[in-house]
């Protein structure tokens, strides 16, 4: 009884290995295979490394004024190149000022005192600016006034901004404001 059992294991278990090795070998990958899955892992790599003909992007902070108009929010974009001309057009998009609304000038004048210019700004801030545009949504607007202070505040690196509309005064020494309050 054993001897039989024995003789129909024994062959059995013979096609097993044979069955494992042909399966094993199967599974070994072929020279062709290595190359062509090091090279799909090239391009893997390739496409995580940054576009070296990609434009170099400036980082900045837009404010704006929350839906129910009780507080500053504050967002980022990426632009080429940072110009007064671009922060009003970014504040146009983001719906701050009004559509056709037009830089007419920006200055930023004066050395600020040390503890003004706050950490990291070093020898680029200036004391005060002064905002003029074409035209402002609506000028008794203090949220609205600041929203736009602090993203000029901010990106230009002033201390005190005054806005103006075609000349005529607005507001006058605005200082940056933290969103959110």
């Amino acid at each position: 009884m054993k001897k039989m059992i024995a003789g129909k294991i024994r062959p059995a278990l013979c096609v097993v290995g044979m069955m494992m090795i042909c399966s094993l070998a199967a599974c070994t990958p072929t020279p062709q295979k290595q190359l062509a899955e090091e090279e799909k892992k090239m391009q893997q790599v390739d496409e995580k490394l940054p576009d070296a003909n990609a434009p170099e992007l400036d980082v900045v902070s837009i404010y704006s004024v929350s839906e129910d108009g009780s507080k500053l929010e504050g967002t980022m974009d990426a632009v080429e190149e940072l110009t007064p001309e671009v922060l009003v057009q970014l504040l146009i998009q983001y719906g701050v000022l009004e559509e056709g609304t037009e830089l007419v000038s920006f200055e930023a004048e004066g050395s600020p005192s040390s503890g003004e210019a706050g950490p990291g700004q070093g020898g680029s801030t200036k004391e005060y600016g002064v905002l003029n545009l074409s035209k402002f949504p609506d000028k008794g607007n203090n949220m609205l006034l600041q929203a736009v202070a602090n993203t000029f505040l901010e990106n230009m690196n002033v201390v005190y901004m005054t806005i103006q509309v075609n000349g005529e005064t607005v507001a006058e020494n605005l200082s940056m404001v933290d969103a959110g309050k």
